[in-house]
């Protein structure tokens, strides 16, 4: 019997970009009509043995690592984050890389990562630079307006985002309190810098966030959401973002896109960032001014990381 297919499911992300990469491995994978396992519990999956396209962000729960043997992996786009490398870098872990290997890394950082553990790997880029704009509008459709999805939202308050359940949270809770100040004070520095570039370009503005609560929005929502959201990445004549899975899309469907990268300085942030300038440009506000009212040009896309895209998923999904 034909193994069943998968791709990563999201059912408590609030992040939008998670689901656009189960997207694009949805419209690679198609006739096929893959099911949803979720990310952080793929170690309890106990169903019929089943292929999983092992793409996006690892781990919240780096605890679960290494998923089920009734799974058979493709890590193609693989994103192994510094705050998940210890829980998922043990012995077994390292095994199970090896046993896959190689891997295909959305970043240097992961590449690297795994190579100072003795795991063959190679850069992939994501499969979001795979998706197609015809997918999503009509391609006769004109472009209209500036597109500005989640700019600087990492500096933006997040008090609830520590429990206060051990001496280490409340030492942690304690120095949040104390950056919050500067942090609000950069945002606001950011977003004037980011209206003074708008103003000029004479463009109809539209604001979006990539951030949606799985607590108020089923699964079913954010995957509709989603989909809005690449349809109006597909429609614009320029994409400002601070998100990876707004300005990948944005590449692939041949959007100018400006990535700016304020309020990203952290090592759990740039490890995420290394190779992306292979396809768009990253700046700080600072250098928006130089930027004027001409629009980017976009970048083209390697042939080969598309090519190898449909290699490895043909090859991984046939009988």
């Amino acid at each position: 019997m034909k193994n069943k297919s998968a791709v990563l499911g999201y059912p408590d992300s609030n992040n939008l970009g998670d689901i656009i990469q189960s997207i694009a491995a949805v419209k690679l994978m198609m006739p096929e009509k893959p099911s949803r396992l979720n990310r952080d519990h793929l170690n309890n999956y106990y169903g019929p043995q089943v292929k999983l396209i092992m793409n996006g962000w690892f781990m919240e729960k780096a605890q679960n690592w290494p998923p089920s043997s009734s799974i058979t992996p493709l890590f193609i786009s693989f994103h192994l984050n510094p705050t998940a490398e210890r829980g998922m870098l043990t012995t077994k872990g390292i095994s199970y890389f090896k046993k896959h290997q190689p891997i295909g890394c959305r970043d240097y950082h992961t590449q690297k990562t795994l190579e100072k553990h003795g795991v063959k790997t190679y850069f992939s880029g994501c499969l979001t630079l795979s998706l197609k704009r015809e997918d999503f509008i009509n391609v006769n459709q004109n472009r209209e307006g500036v597109l500005v999805v989640s700019p600087f939202e990492r500096l933006l308050p997040q008090r609830d985002t520590i429990k206060l359940n051990k001496p280490k949270s409340l030492l942690l809770k304690g120095i949040q309190e104390i950056k919050q100040p500067f942090k609000t004070n950069k945002y606001k520095q950011a977003i004037n810098r980011l209206d003074a570039y708008l103003s000029q370009l004479d463009e109809e503005v539209q604001f979006r966030t990539q951030l949606m609560p799985p607590k108020t929005h089923t699964e079913v929502e954010r995957i509709k959401a989603a989909e809005e959201q690449l349809e109006a990445i597909a429609t614009a004549k320029l994409v400002v973002t601070s998100r990876i899975h707004t300005a990948l899309p944005a590449v692939a469907f041949g959007t100018p896109v400006l990535f700016l990268s304020d309020g990203l300085e952290h090592p759990n942030q740039k490890s995420r960032l290394e190779g992306m300038e292979t396809f768009f440009r990253i700046i700080t506000t600072h250098k928006l001014k130089s930027q004027g009212s001409e629009l980017p040009e976009p970048k083209k896309i390697p042939k080969a990381i598309l090519n190898r895209f449909e290699k490895e998923l043909r090859s991984f999904l046939k009988d």
